[in-house]
This record gives C-alpha cells, sequence and structure tokens, in this order.
C-alpha cells in the first residue's frame, strides 16, 4: 500500500513530488565541493567560505522554520514554485558574482532559504500522510542525502571541465528542471483545517507542549555528534589519506539511517526507535571516544551516519504523532531548530576542543551529550499521546 490518503494513484503522485523536492534542494550540503573554485576565482578567504556556510545553514534552518507554518495553509505547489525560483536565481547569482562577499547572499542567503522552504514542504507533504508515513518521511529524508551524494561528483566534475559559471549555469538548469517536475506533481490545493473527531480515542487538538519541547530536545542534542563529525570526518579516522573513505562511510551511513528508520518506526513505533536511535548514538561514540583509529573508528562513522540519518527521518514523524494535522508544519519547524542550533554550534565547538584536548575528548563529551538526548526522548515518551506504533 502507498502512504497517504485518498485514491493510491494520487498518493504515489504526491509522495514522487515530495521525493523529487527533497532530491533537488540538496546543493547546501555540497558546499565543499565549490569551495576550491570559488578561492581561487574570487580570492576568497577560508574564514569567509567558512561563513557563507555558516549563514546558508541558519538560512535554512529559518527556511524551514518560515517554510513550516506556511505550508499549513499554502499550496505546496506554490511553495515548491517560490523554491525553485530562489534556488536557480541563487546558483546563477552565485555562479556570476566577482565580489566574495556576495556570496553570503547568492549562496547563503538565497540557495540556503529556498532550500530550506523546499525541505520544509516535502516534510509536510510526506508527514501528513494517514498511513505508512515512517515509510513515506523515511523516503523524503532519504532523498535529501541522496541528492547530495549525486550532486558533489557532479559538481566537482563540471568544475574541472568547465569552470565556475558554465558549472553554476548547468546545476541550475538540472535542479530548476527537477523541481518543475516535483511542483507538477505535489499538490496543487492548500490544505484544509481539519476538525478532530469527536468520538477518536487519540485527542489531538493541542499539542502536547512538553512533548514537542522534549523532541527538540532530543533531535538537537542527538544531531550534534553527527554534525561534528560531517565536518571533520577525515581527522577523526586518525589515518593519513583516509578522508574520502571518512567521508563515504558517514554518508553512507546517513543515506541508509533515513531510508531505512521510517519503515522500521512503523512496526516498532516512534518511541521505542528512538531509543534505538540513542543507543546507537552511544555505540558509536565509544571507539572514537577511546581514540581508536583505522577500519574500528571508519565503523563508528558509519554508525554515526545511520544514526543521525535515522534521527532526521524519526524527528518529523514523531512531531507528527502528536499534533493535528494542520499544525504539523508550523511544529515541525519549531522542532527543527534544534537541528539548526546544533548545526551551528557543534561543528565549531568540537574544532575549537579538538585542537586543544584531541577528538577522543570530543567523543567522550558527547557521550555525556547522548546521555542528555536520550533523557530527552524518555521524556517525549512519557509526555506524548501517541500510540506505541504508527498505521
Amino acid at each position: 500500500m502507498i502512504p497517504g490518503g485518498g485514491a493510491p494513484s494520487t498518493r504515489a503522485r504526491s509522495l514522487t513530488g515530495a521525493v523529487l523536492l527533497d532530491l533537488a534542494v540538496s546543493p547546501l550540503f555540497a558546499w565543499d565541493v565549490f569551495t576550491d573554485t570559488l578561492r581561487r576565482d574570487l580570492g576568497a578567504a577560508d574564514a569567509l567560505l567558512a561563513g557563507v556556510f555558516s549563514v546558508g545553514l541558519l538560512a535554512f534552518m529559518l527556511g524551514v522554520l518560515v517554510g513550516g507554518r506556511v505550508a499549513d495553509t499554502t499550496s505546496p505547489r506554490r511553495l515548491t514554485l517560490v523554491a525553485l525560483l530562489g534556488t536557480v536565481a541563487g546558483l546563477l547569482a552565485t555562479g556570476a558574482v566577482t565580489a566574495p562577499g556576495a556570496l553570503f547572499v547568492t549562496f547563503g542567503v538565497l540557495v540556503g532559504g529556498s532550500t530550506g522552504l523546499g525541505y520544509a514542504t516535502a516534510v509536510r507533504v510526506a508527514g501528513t500522510v494517514t498511513t505508512r508515513r515512517g515509510l513515506a518521511l523515511g523516503l523524503v529524508v532519504s532523498a535529501y542525502a541522496a541528492g547530495t551524494a549525486l550532486l558533489a561528483p557532479l559538481a566537482s566534475r563540471l568544475l574541472d571541465l568547465l569552470g565556475r559559471t558554465p558549472t553554476f549555469l548547468v546545476l541550475a538548469a538540472v535542479l530548476g528542471a527537477v523541481l518543475a517536475v516535483a511542483a507538477v506533481l505535489v499538490p496543487g490545493a492548500s490544505p484544509q483545517p481539519r476538525r478532530e473527531e469527536s468520538g477518536s480515542s487519540r485527542p489531538r487538538a493541542t499539542a502536547p507542549r512538553g512533548a514537542v519541547v522534549a523532541l527538540w530536545l532530543a533531535f538537537g542534542l542527538g544531531s550534534a555528534p553527527g554534525l561534528a563529525a560531517f565536518a571533520q570526518a577525515g581527522a577523526l579516522t586518525g589515518t593519513p589519506g583516509a578522508t574520502v573513505l571518512a567521508v563515504t562511510s558517514i554518508n553512507v551511513g546517513n543515506f541508509a539511517g533515513r531510508l531505512v528508520a521510517g519503515p522500521v518506526s512503523d512496526r516498532l513505533g516512534r518511541r521505542t526507535a528512538l531509543h534505538l536511535d540513542t543507543a546507537v548514538l552511544v555505540l558509536a561514540c565509544l571507539p572514537l571516544a577511546l581514540g581508536v583509529t583505522g577500519p574500528v573508528a571508519l565503523a563508528g562513522l558509519l554508525l554515526l551516519g545511520a544514526q543521525y540519518g535515522a534521527l532526521s527521518a524519526l524527528a518529523p514523524a514523531a512531531t507528527a504523532d502528536v499534533v493535528p494535522v494542520h499544525r504539523f508544519g508550523t511544529t515541525y519547524g519549531q522542532v527543527f531548530t534544534g537541528w539548526g542550533l546544533a548545526g551551528l554550534v557543534a561543528p565549531v565547538a568540537a574544532t575549537s576542543l579538538a585542537a586543544a584536548t584531541g577528538y577522543a575528548t570530543v567523543y567522550a563529551a558527547f557521550l555525556a551529550v547522548a546521555a542528555l538526548a536520550w533523557m530527552a526522548v524518555i521524556g517525549y515518551a512519557r509526555l506524548s499521546r501517541a500510540p506505541s506504533s504508527e498505521t
């Protein structure tokens, strides 16, 4: 059975559109592919390029926060077209600028904000289905990871062959075309608030505030170790020349975790899945906290990527379990700010601490963070009114 309500063909069409939408709004996390060329062409300093990515993360978070609220009342098709225009304009402008400071606007604000809006729209389409919600969200959020994995080598090859401006032109054309197809497939009608059935055994008229706060903490704390590892994957292996393997390991784990966690949570229940995810976080941090290097460290990165990816699918599903459908976008946007704050703080804090004490100390500290994340999951499980499993 295809997730969602309504005719199977309509559900399949909407979900396919959401998958394509998330696939196409993933250039932000391919930023590192562009930095060498931008450094050479524009004379951009490393600090400025790092700042552009930080601005992009902030704009992405705000795009999800605002976009989630707007998506509760606005047609997904209209929002997809807005994301298309912003993403294409940002990529074209990034390829054309001559002043490095302009990158803060072109890539940081335009691409970051527009892709955040697109991500929020895709997640809302998948998160408001009525059956097998975890599967739907797993497919959509794994498409975001797949998009980055496909875009990075493509962009790298194009930069080598064509240079900066033609590369961004090609990327704008390709991603714009995918977004245009997504806009055709996602629903064209605006969401309508639905009255909760008076006889329902699952009261959902208002969101349980405590459960939402606990989930915000679980998402932010549980994402922090993985976000830090994405920024320093090569250094964590302790093996010269292992950077490519390290980056590949954590990204493969990220994709697999996103794809698998949703349907698993449909069977086991969201609360059980969140507990398992936090247990994997502890297991992944242990070898890194012990300073182990080589293949064991690579295995830890693979697990850490899987845990991070799984949490990215479980957080919206767990949100949808405890809020009414007409408030899902707004509430998930708020929960997502936990991830955004972790993304802004964790990589910088981990790098600074590692410079003074080494990465083993960093991941020993992250074991404490994992313990706090587990307490937040326990809080969510106790405060949520969702059943132990979802249909």
